[in-house]
């Protein structure tokens, strides 16, 4: 394990778990001058936070890959080549600091790891946490409040999150956090959201944000960071509606599928013909294919698509799409032949 790896696994072990306390019963060597109890207590502690520190990166505890399976479901393997490591950091003048650790990304979907520590000021918990909720939000077995927690430990609450605002020139909105406290005072964060621009090298940005309880100063920090794209495995395909206004309030042009290491991504546009009848759309599903992500999303012109990202399994010569209303109940289906 390279040094810099191992000094990033060091900072992600809480202190609290190390006490001289547990090594009282080692003794030094007799009538020794360089070494006492003390000093043996350290050593064994340092290894020990070692020993921790590669085990967790060893099964990458703190990363893209273990946030992923949380969320979704094993990040593919043939994706976990194409993680970068990423060095973006800030401290900030309340008492906090946050950095990119890891980034990953295809033609349609960036991730990225942001690691936030409150120091010794802070509790840190999610962006929405309701400071009068319970403790075990964070992963503290208590009856009290996070609120009542942070003034036992004489620190205040921190409500963050992150996002990513911008790829190469474009404008990122929306996307998803997936949110794990690693101890009391340090959370990580993966950050997902959709991009158009495609490009093997792009810069980007990453907002993280953070406010004290009891405050309405929101504090901002912009990250930026350079992305490397795992490349397309496949030429795109393209599929042609068999019967483009199958679907109530809509007409369909050809659905694009291209594939990554993440999986497939699947592009299908669609005109909106009726907007009532469009607004019962709750679901879609694509016959033989499980995604991460998915939506219609609006191009700015009136013109809407839907978007399936990270897509596991098997292609055929036909795709057959499900639509669903807010009941659950089927709409209709639309199939699409390569």
């Amino acid at each position: 394990m390279k040094g810099q790896k191992v000094m990033k696994g060091l900072s992600f072990i809480n202190p609290k778990f190390i006490h001289e306390g547990e090594f009282e019963s080692i003794t030094a060597p007799a009538k020794s001058t360089h070494f006492n109890r003390k000093l043996i207590a350290l050593i064994l502690a340092a290894c020990l936070v070692f020993s921790l520190a590669a085990a967790a990166y060893a099964a990458n505890l703190f990363g893209i890959r273990e946030l992923f399976r949380t969320t979704y479901r094993e990040l593919p393997e043939a994706a976990v080549a194409y993680i970068q490591q990423e060095t973006a950091a800030a401290e900030v003048e309340e008492g906090w600091s946050c950095a990119i650790t890891e980034s990953l990304c295809d033609n349609s979907t960036v991730m990225a790891t942001v690691t936030i520590r409150g120091g010794d000021k802070y509790i840190v918990v999610p962006t929405d946490a309701d400071p009068n909720g319970s403790v075990g939000v964070i992963g503290i077995a208590s009856e009290q409040t996070l609120s009542e927690y942070a003034a036992s430990q004489g620190k205040k609450l921190l409500l963050v999150g992150a996002s990513i605002l911008k790829v190469g020139d474009e404008e990122i909105g929306g996307g998803s956090q997936r949110m794990e406290n690693i101890s009391e005072s340090e959370m990580i964060i993966l950050t997902q959201v959709s991009k158009t621009v495609s490009a093997s090298s792009l810069e980007a940005v990453c907002l993280v944000y953070a406010r004290e309880e009891g405050s309405n100063e929101v504090q901002r920090v912009e990250l930026p960071f350079v992305l490397s794209e795992a490349p397309a495995t496949s030429e795109e395909m393209v599929y042609h509606p068999l019967n483009f206004n199958a679907i109530p309030g809509l007409t369909f042009g050809d659905m694009t599928v291209t594939e990554t290491p993440l999986g497939y991504n699947i592009r299908m546009p669609a005109t909106v013909t009726d907007q009532e009848a469009s607004y019962n759309i709750m679901k879609v599903e694509i016959e033989g294919l499980t995604y991460g992500e998915g939506g219609s999303i609006e191009d700015g012109t009136g013109n809407w698509y839907f978007e399936a990202s990270m897509c596991q399994g098997t292609l055929g010569d036909i795709l057959v799409v499900h639509y669903y209303d807010w009941d659950r109940q089927p709409i209709g289906e639309i199939e699409f032949k390569k």
